[in-house]
C-alpha cells in the first residue's frame, strides 16, 4: 500500500528525505489550506525551532507530497519522534492535478514560537526551491521563521 505524505519542514529537502526513507515513488508540489506554518517545536538536532502546523482558517502552508510505502512511513515516524514529538494526521492538500488525501505530522505539544536555526531555515528553503517555489514563498517562510505571522 502507498500513502501520500505532506512535507512542510526539513523534509522538503530531497537529499534529507532520501537519507531518511530512500527513493519515493512520486512527488508533487502541494498546498495545505486551513493551516498555518509555525515553528513551535524545539529540536536538539537542529539547535532551534522545527516546523509545525496549526489549524487556522484562511491560511495555507506550502509543501510537497511524497508517495511512500508503509515501511518508508514507519522510518519517517521514527525520524519525526512519533508519538512523543509529532503525531500523524490525515489532511487534504491541493495539487495542480486536484485534491489529494495525505498524512502529515502535527506537534504533540507545540510552543508558541521557537526561532529556527539558520541551518534549519536554509534546508527548508533549499527544499522549497528544489520543488519549484519562487522568491515570494521563500520570503514568506523567512518572515514566519523570524517570528512574524504571514
Amino acid at each position: 500500500m502507498v500513502i501520500w505524505y505532506f512535507a512542510y519542514g526539513a523534509n522538503l529537502d530531497k537529499e534529507l528525505m532520501k537519507k531518511r526513507v530512500g527513493e519515493w515513488k512520486d512527488c508533487k508540489r502541494s498546498i495545505l489550506e486551513g493551516y498555518r506554518l509555525n515553528f513551535g517545536v524545539f529540536s536538539r538536532r537542529w539547535r532551534g525551532g522545527a516546523a509545525d502546523i496549526r489549524e487556522e482558517s484562511g491560511s495555507k502552508v506550502y509543501g510537497v507530497i511524497y508517495l511512500l510505502d508503509e515501511e518508508q512511513l514507519k522510518k519517517l515516524d521514527e525520524c519525526e519522534g512519533v508519538p512523543n514529538t509529532y503525531l500523524r494526521r490525515k489532511v487534504v492538500v491541493r495539487t495542480e492535478g486536484g485534491e489529494v488525501e495525505a498524512v502529515t505530522y502535527v506537534a504533540t505539544n507545540p510552543r508558541r514560537f521557537v526561532k529556527p536555526s539558520a541551518e534549519y531555515l536554509a534546508i527548508m528553503q533549499k527544499g522549497l526551491k528544489q520543488h519549484g517555489y519562487g522568491d515570494e514563498v521563500l520570503r514568506e517562510v523567512k518572515r514566519i521563521a523570524e517570528g512574524f505571522r504571514a
